[in-house]
């Protein structure tokens, strides 16, 4: 007797099987870019939570496609079901948990999402497409990273960071991070103190050097077996 599948139910297995499949980096590197997007441009408590459950998702996406360990991937599932829960919370209450948690697991996106990554690239043993995608995530998570360390800074300081204005929001950082590590430089933000500055001409060396060594090195590797010890 033939079976037939209805439509919704063929959709919704393709949609399964696109979430199981491991290093998907095509989809995370999306993910990641519009999370920045969203995060840069989000300054209502709607957009903040739409922040939250888009940078936790993207989080835990990236941790399952990296394939990272079991209890790594609960513990980040437990903080992100929270940050989304308090700033569902934060949209009846106001927009000032809603920030911080926001900033909170986006900061834990661009800390904890590189390093799972990283290690999926280095115990692959065939150099592929989806890896290179994958280095090119990390690239765009080092600029988030260095979006919240140049407020930290600010912080530590107790000065203002920036010399064009001592009220920056998070767009400002993002896109003075963005421009630093491609090496733009279009001048319109400057870091004010000497440790800003330093930590700026960090960003750029770091971009640079990833750009034309890490990932160069995987693009000339694509589809090469990677030699690895074997116990005797």
């Amino acid at each position: 007797m033939l079976t037939t599948r209805a439509p919704g139910e063929s959709r919704r297995q393709q949609a399964r099987d696109t979430l199981a499949r491991e290093d998907d980096f095509g989809v995370a590197l999306v993910l990641i870019l519009v999370t920045i997007i969203v995060f840069a441009s989000a300054t209502s408590v709607w957009g903040q939570f739409i922040s939250v459950a888009l940078s936790g998702g993207t989080l835990l996406f990236v941790l399952h496609t990296a394939g990272a360990h079991r209890r790594t991937f609960r513990a980040s599932a437990v903080v992100v079901s929270v940050a989304i829960l308090s700033a569902a919370i934060a949209v009846l209450v106001g927009d000032t948990v809603a920030t911080t948690t926001a900033g909170f697991v986006g900061l834990l996106l661009a800390i904890v999402a590189p390093i799972v990554i990283l290690r999926r690239i280095v115990l692959s043993p065939t150099i592929t497409v989806r890896l290179v995608l994958g280095a090119l995530s990390i690239y765009l998570l080092l600029g988030l990273a260095y979006a919240y360390l140049f407020p930290l800074i600010a912080t530590l300081t107790g000065d203002p960071f920036f010399v064009q204005t001592t009220t920056p929001n998070a767009s400002d950082f993002i896109y003075f991070s963005y421009t630093t590590l491609a090496t733009i430089g279009f001048g319109d933000y400057t870091a004010a103190s000497s440790l800003g500055r330093m930590v700026s001409v960090s960003e750029g060396l770091v971009g640079q050097l990833y750009l034309v060594s890490a990932v160069a090195l995987l693009v000339g590797n694509v589809g090469r077996q990677l030699r690895r010890n074997q116990p005797d």
